[in-house]
């Protein structure tokens, strides 16, 4: 039997994907999103990430065609280009560059824009689900330590009450649950915060020149603790190509286009100035976006929660976004969410459930997160236990996937959340990353 009515606060990617699960489980969902609904393929004010590179990992776009069969083929007829991961990506990683091959794990690159848009008309075909743009959620109300309604302001300053037999907290960095938790008598989950000091700085080209690639993407990773800067050239929709520089410890960002060229000059991969210094962008604009820091809330530690309240995406977890996790993580706690509702269990018993669950999600993409970012000197934060152990066995594994078709795939299947570190520890895999250890 359906459940009357669900709320999702914030209609990012993770808001609308949480919305796709919970509209075969209640008779309605609403998404109050702050920003005003627009007609074309565009950046919103609330998304600032949204101008810069963003991929959706293989595991993440399973899920996305899962919720919406046939979505993926829809980016490719809009102007999405299909890659493979290791085939059409030039990497230089750590000081090498990856072999290239037909590795068969195919990715779909897109702006976030579009990928957004075409999510967004997908669930307007779905008739429980219906928007609320311009708005956002104040606050939420309780009786005996459940949720049970929700009260939202439109951009007038009108105030609205819904009741709700669940509410999702889609707010990105905002993390409206704070407040909201702090408004009831409650404490702010505990958190663990690592510094890093990320800076994105990205132009828009016109295309580049035929012949001037062979590939599709472009990868500078930088290679700390000596060289903490890098980029990434992607293609997007409209033939064009999205050209982003990154750099940790937020010194010597970019401002205009003379100091974005002489900053992707200074690029140890040499390919990666070499092809945009005669190529037009779109504008002069430079668009940046600083990522402070890592923020993970631990919800699986808290024993006294309200029933109901669930915490999506960013809100719960934001995690460096240089590897790509972001909207795969989302894609991973909605299906969660969808698998938990399948069930028909309690509402104190899904809010449990459901934090148990993603913290099991979260934990191996956060410690992806914290090996790599833990070798740049400006970064700060608790450290894993054996650090040091994982930093040596990953340089070793990426040094090995310069040559071995083998071990990237393995690498490849990782990076992607589609298998366990664990796998790489294989007897097989082991002996090709230390045989002609470099």
């Amino acid at each position: 039997m359906k459940r009357n009515r669900a709320v999702v606060a914030g209609g990012s990617i993770a808001g609308k994907l949480a919305a796709r699960a919970l509209s075969e489980y209640f008779n309605e969902v609403i998404i109050i999103e702050k920003d005003k609904d627009a007609d074309s393929i565009t950046n919103r004010k609330g998304v600032p990430q949204s101008v810069h590179g963003h991929v959706l990992l293989k595991s993440g776009e399973e899920i996305l065609e899962e919720f919406f069969p046939g979505i993926i083929q829809e980016l490719s007829q809009k102007g999405a280009r299909k890659s493979d991961f290791a085939g059409d990506l030039l990497w230089s990683h750590h000081g090498s560059q990856k072999v290239r091959f037909d590795s068969n794990v195919f990715i779909s690159q897109q702006s976030r824009p579009l990928l957004e848009k075409q999510i967004q008309k997908r669930l307007e075909k779905v008739s429980n689900i219906h928007f609320r743009f311009g708005c956002i959620v104040k606050n939420i109300l309780m009786d005996k330590n459940e949720v049970k309604r929700v009260v939202f302001e439109d951009e007038e300053g009108l105030i609205t009450e819904l009741s709700t037999d669940l509410i999702i907290d889609a707010s990105g960095a905002a993390a409206l649950h704070n407040q909201w938790l702090r408004g009831l008598g409650f404490g702010v989950p505990p958190k663990t915060e690592v510094k890093v000091n990320l800076f994105y700085a990205s132009m828009v080209y016109k295309g580049f020149s035929p012949g001037s690639i062979d590939w599709h993407s472009l990868l500078a990773y930088p290679n700390p603790p000596e060289i903490d800067r890098g980029g990434t050239i992607s293609p997007i929709e409209g033939n064009r190509m999205l050209v982003t520089l990154i750099g940790y410890g937020t010194k010597n960002i970019p401002n205009d286009l003379d100091s974005f060229m002489q900053y992707a000059k200074t690029l140890k991969q040499p390919d990666f100035y070499k092809v945009i210094k005669n190529e037009i962008p779109c504008s002069e604009d430079i668009e940046v976006y600083r990522f402070p820091a890592l923020r993970r809330y631990h919800f699986e530690k808290l024993k006294d929660f309200p029933s109901g309240l669930l915490v999506l995406g960013d809100a719960a977890c934001r995690i460096d976004p240089v590897f790509a996790q972001g909207m795969s993580l989302a894609a991973m706690e909605a299906k969660a969410l969808k698998e938990l509702l399948m069930m028909q269990t309690t509402k104190k018993r899904l809010t449990k459930s459901y934090y148990e669950k993603v913290g099991k999600i979260l934990e191996i993409p956060w410690l992806i997160a914290l090996t790599e970012d833990f070798r740049f000197r400006t970064t700060s934060g608790r450290k894993p236990i054996g650090l040091p152990i994982l930093q040596w066995f990953v340089k070793k594994v990426v040094a090995a996937s310069a040559y071995n078709e083998d071990v990237y795939t393995q690498f490849i299947q990782v990076l992607h959340l589609k298998k366990h570190p664990v796998t790489l520890a294989n007897p097989y895999i082991l002996a090709k990353v230390f045989k002609d250890s470099k």
